[in-house]
């Protein structure tokens, strides 16, 4: 089920708060938690049931072992052998549907051996609840205290929200609000329905909606074409057409980063942050402080710190980042194009690190524009079916040219409209805190848009998915 299904809209989401706020004005405070793990479970068995046992499984697992190693006794050996067990069953669980055909492919090709791989298909979401669920892992090994039930933690692994493509959340962040729904007391029906909560999630809610429809796809199907008709773009095209894309991911990604952090504040729960105005970023470095947060900061906490971060020298700093940067490539798909998309931005985090460490700085707006020139270049592995698409389009970028094709001509108005709202006008986030006498008429009005829009725009076709649902 997509955000911007007429289903998801006009019926699941209206049902499941009706039910929600009902159960909270009738103080049933025991209601509220099955009520948002009920509503999970059908969001995602409706859009993928026949990998929801996958999921299930995951979930309570996972919750058996954290509940485990919390309270285990019989000396460090046994939980070491327990923690170690859990999370080679979540690597390899990710590993059999995510990278299987992968390296079968690549093994066959080595060996010289002319046979297809047989394709796997990916459950929904999997690599995200796989990460969130590692993180709770690792922290209760570290020492930290789970006191979770079951159907609190069930529902911060499948939260309908975030549960397909992210943020990736923190448990110790989210299930002490999920609990904090069934304390006795009024606190918390005053909490669940907040005034501000209610304001904020449909203003950021009916934003990324706007984002998504307006923007991401009307660019998707010429970004689309032009890779199609990758073999013949030439010089001003291969720009088009990289610069459609990386406005499309953005407006996509971000536009469903809204949608989720939204939604869930209309339970009155809040998800961490996940774009600050990424294009606006004056260094690599400061781009991954903006762009996909939640993952940039599970990679440094789970993955470059472990490694030694910057603790074992100054060659093994630079080797944890380029390994980071490469792993998390490899998180976003099992494709050379994601190793190449990854070695290239931990192979520019060096080079910034090294540039900086000799006392070099930018001026703000070069380096803005190195950032997202360079930003730009990257996108084209991430995008592209294979390197051979990609070295093309490449190509093309760096061969001047006065040939162009119409059909991609016509996308420069988006990218205007894209870039003016980019870095000039102020992000979802900022416009949706901001406070304001009207905040609840803005907010009316923009989900009467909204909604409007949704309506019109799947009224002759379905909408197209968000690009991250394929990771």
């Amino acid at each position: 089920m997509l955000f911007t299904d007429r289903t998801f809209l006009f019926g699941f989401l209206p049902f499941v708060l009706l039910l929600f706020h009902a159960a909270a004005a009738a103080r049933q405070r025991s209601l509220l938690i099955p009520i948002l793990l009920a509503a999970s479970l059908a969001f995602y068995a409706q859009g993928d049931l026949h990998h929801f046992p996958i999921l299930a499984c995951s979930v309570l697992i996972n919750y058996l072992v954290g509940s485990q190693l919390s309270r285990m006794e019989g000396g460090p050996r046994r939980r070491k052998v327990l923690f170690i067990a859990a999370i080679l069953f979540n690597l390899i669980l990710l590993g059999i549907f995510k990278y299987t055909h992968f390296i079968l492919e690549n093994t066959y090709a080595s060996l010289g051996i002319d046979w297809r791989a047989p394709s796997i298909t990916l459950p929904v979401g999997i690599s995200f609840y796989t990460f969130t669920q590692l993180a709770f892992l690792i922290d209760i090994y570290r020492g930290q205290s789970q006191r979770s039930t079951l159907a609190s933690y069930g529902l911060f692994a499948t939260y309908f929200p975030h549960l397909v493509a992210g943020p990736i959340i923190h448990w110790r962040e989210v299930i002490p609000q999920f609990e904090r729904l069934s304390r006795k007391g009024t606190e918390a029906i005053k909490w669940v329905v907040s005034r501000s909560c209610l304001e904020e999630g449909t203003l950021l809610f009916s934003i990324g909606l706007m984002k998504k429809l307006l923007l991401a796809d009307q660019l998707a199907p010429i970004v689309d074409y032009g890779w199609r008709s990758i073999d013949t773009v030439d010089f001003l095209d291969a720009w088009l057409l990289s610069l459609g894309y990386t406005f499309q991911l953005y407006f996509d990604f971000s536009g469903y980063a809204d949608m989720a952090i939204g939604v869930s504040l209309l339970f009155g729960v809040r998800l961490p942050l996940n774009f600050d105005g990424p294009y606006r970023a004056s260094s690599i470095q400061d781009f991954w402080r903006r762009w996909h947060i939640t993952l940039s900061m599970w990679l440094r906490d789970y993955l470059y710190i472990p490694l030694g971060g910057n603790r074992a020298g100054l060659a093994r700093t630079y080797l944890n980042l380029f390994a980071t940067f490469l792993l998390g490539g490899l998180w976003h798909g099992a494709a050379w194009t994601f190793v190449a998309w990854g070695a290239l931005h931990g192979a520019a985090c060096c080079i910034q690190k090294a540039w900086q460490a000799a006392g070099f700085r930018l001026p703000y707006l070069i380096g803005v524009l190195t950032t997202f020139l360079f930003v730009n270049f990257a996108w084209v592995f991430f995008r592209a079916p294979d390197i051979r698409a990609a070295t093309i389009l490449v190509q093309a970028m760096f061969t001047p040219s006065t040939n162009v094709n119409e059909r991609i001509l016509v996308i420069w108005p988006l990218l205007f409209a894209g870039a003016l709202l980019v870095w000039l006008c102020p992000t979802s986030t900022a416009l949706a805190t901001t406070k304001t006498r009207h905040k609840t008429a803005a907010a009316g009005v923009a989900a009467g848009f909204a909604l409007l829009l949704a309506y019109v725009a799947t009224n002759t076709s379905l909408p197209s998915p968000f690009i991250y649902y394929n990771f």
